[in-house]
């Protein structure tokens, strides 16, 4: 696996970007001359963004190490639950039974939760019969992108109990399940 800087990353991730503003601003073109709604405009500029977004993590596979990618991948899952702290962990902080009863109600995302205080154990089956995040293309994102959300699980759920946790997925739909489970673990 070839090694890759920091600035070549950077100079490859914005050409990404640059690419994906071109195909964009096409895609808007189109559906503006045929007279589609807004909403088919943000349909196709997401499905364009997803598209995109795999053959990034395509990149990455072939030009960043194993080891680099989880550590990347955690941290914009760290990030992203940092976008969701004001209803997460702000929120339920020290208050886990609270949180885990919210994610259940209906409408929410989780199916059922899983609290053993005696272990430190917490299990969580997600709802969604797809994966959950807005980026990925089933059957075209690569499964690295599961790094991403226990970089979310970690994040979230060690800020609401208040000491570090583990993560680990037992099941993913992005690896050929059926839903997402993850297994989060007090440490």
């Amino acid at each position: 696996m070839a090694e890759i800087t920091r600035s070549e990353f950077v100079k490859c991730a914005l050409g990404a970007c640059s690419c994906s503003l071109v195909a964009l601003s096409s895609i808007e073109a189109g559906v503006a001359q045929s007279g589609n709604s807004e909403v088919d405009t943000l349909k196709a500029q997401r499905e364009a963004i997803r598209i995109r977004y795999a053959k990034l993590l395509g990149i990455l596979d072939e030009e960043v190490d194993q080891p680099t990618r989880k550590r990347i991948f955690e941290r914009l899952g760290r990030a992203c639950a940092d976008q969701f702290r004001a209803i997460t962990y702000d929120k339920y902080k020290n208050d886990i039974r609270g949180f885990l009863a919210a994610i259940q109600t209906p409408g929410e995302w989780v199916e059922k939760a899983e609290y053993n205080e005696k272990t430190g154990t917490i299990r969580i089956f997600d709802r969604s019969k797809t994966c959950t995040c807005p980026l990925v293309e089933t059957g075209l994102t690569p499964s690295d992108q599961c790094q991403c959300t226990l970089g979310w699980q970690k994040q979230t759920y060690s800020a609401i109990v208040g000491k570090p946790v583990e993560a680990e997925l037992e099941e993913s739909i992005l690896r050929g399940s059926s839903r997402c489970v993850f297994r989060i673990q007090v440490v």
